[in-house]
């Protein structure tokens, strides 16, 4: 079986793009070429040419077929998808075909399956470009009714497919991402003091991951942060945002600039993904307040380090976090205060939540995520 894999959301752009959607996708794909596989299936994935440095290499079951071009930019995306996905499958003789990111090419000359991570762009479109909001409606919409299976990457997202979409439950397989443990673990003590030395992180720092746009809820982070040292000022506390601008940030910088918090609050921009586990790791607490997500992988990846959570009990963040996080409805700026107070000065607490987030952390693996997917191919084509 030639199952051929729709992976343009696979970025080699530095930046917001390369957030959760593309880890997945680079995930997943790596898992497919390391295996094991069932012996008789082999596997394309349809990426862009200056993605390749992110794919795994060739492998006798798993190969790649760049794009004629970059496929970065959303419309030459939308193009190569739609307009010459369906002549590769053809020429490949595709069995399946899997989009990656929320959509297929609707000509698709063989069966699909499709991952949805979520469906902001209906439930928030205020989050949204218009475009990318009409574009992921309609033809999100039209792969998922067209696909014998779908993937939602948590059960908020597989009922937000039943009751957006209409899809019967029986046809959506949940998915849940993962954690490289690789990566994401405990620091030695050490090189850990001298990263904290390095970048000037005390002893009540406060981090946050995420892209720079309105879904991020970071306006009532800051607030909520300005109330924290108003009302323990012996406290510290520093806020240190990482991230790359996506839109409608200006009202972030100017939050910052109105409530006087410049010098207490540090936008330290794209971090890394070497850099990442350190900072989650070097910080007291992670605080992510995001108003929706469909899974939440930084809260995740912070307590695979071992640091305590601060987060929003919004959309599937209770779903991934459990009870090794503290959870604040996200429009509740003195609870979430609150929760970083605690979180922050009640070391009993902090010991709770790293041994909880350790433990919770340790049953999300990418191998999972593959395994699971391969259990989606099987059903696809014995359905």
């Amino acid at each position: 079986m030639h199952i051929v894999l729709g992976a343009y959301l696979l970025s080699g752009t530095p930046g917001y793009r390369q957030a959760g959607i593309h880890q997945y996708v680079k995930h997943l794909l790596h898992g497919l070429a390391a295996g094991p596989v069932p012996p008789d299936w082999r596997f394309t994935a349809l990426v862009s040419p200056t993605a390749l440095a992110e794919a795994p290499q060739p492998a006798a079951h798993f190969s790649l077929q760049p794009a004629r071009r970059s496929v970065e930019q959303p419309l030459a995306r939308i193009l190569a998808e739609q307009r010459e996905a369906p002549r590769l499958l053809r020429r490949l003789s595709a069995n399946l075909y899997h989009g990656l990111g929320f959509v297929a090419p609707l000509r698709a000359p063989c069966p699909t399956v499709v991952t949805v991570f979520d469906l902001s762009f209906i439930t928030h479109p205020q989050a949204h470009r218009w475009f990318s909001r009409w574009y992921l409606d309609r033809f999100t919409r039209w792969s998922c009714r067209r696909a014998v299976r779908v993937i939602a990457i948590s059960e908020w997202t597989k009922r937000e497919l039943m009751h957006h979409f209409g899809l019967p439950a029986e046809r959506i397989d949940v998915t849940p991402l993962g954690v490289d443990h690789r990566r994401f673990r405990p620091p030695p003590a050490e090189p850990l003091a001298a990263f904290r030395a390095e970048h000037g992180i005390g002893a009540a720092s406060i981090f946050y991951l995420g892209s720079l746009e309105p879904r991020k809820n970071l306006p009532r982070l800051i607030e909520a942060f300005a109330q924290l040292c108003a009302d323990h000022p012996e406290l510290p506390a520093t806020l240190f945002i990482g991230g790359s601008p996506a839109w409608k940030y200006d009202p972030i910088l100017a939050r910052i600039r109105a409530l006087g918090l410049g010098e207490r609050i540090r936008l330290i921009g794209r971090v890394s993904a070497e850099a990442l586990p350190w900072w989650y790791a070097a910080c007291a607490v992670v605080a992510y307040p995001s108003l929706y997500e469909g899974f939440g992988l930084p809260p995740l990846e912070a307590m695979a380090c071992g640091t305590p959570v601060v987060a929003a009990n919004a959309a599937a963040l209770p779903e991934v976090i459990g009870d090794a996080g503290l959870l604040v409805a996200p429009t509740d700026v003195a609870g979430l205060a609150d929760a970083l107070w605690r979180a922050l000065s009640d070391s009993d607490l902090r010991a709770t939540l790293r041994a909880r987030g350790l433990a919770r952390a340790a049953r999300f693996t990418w191998a999972r995520t593959t395994a699971l997917t391969l259990e989606s191919y099987q059903r696809a084509v014995t359905t």
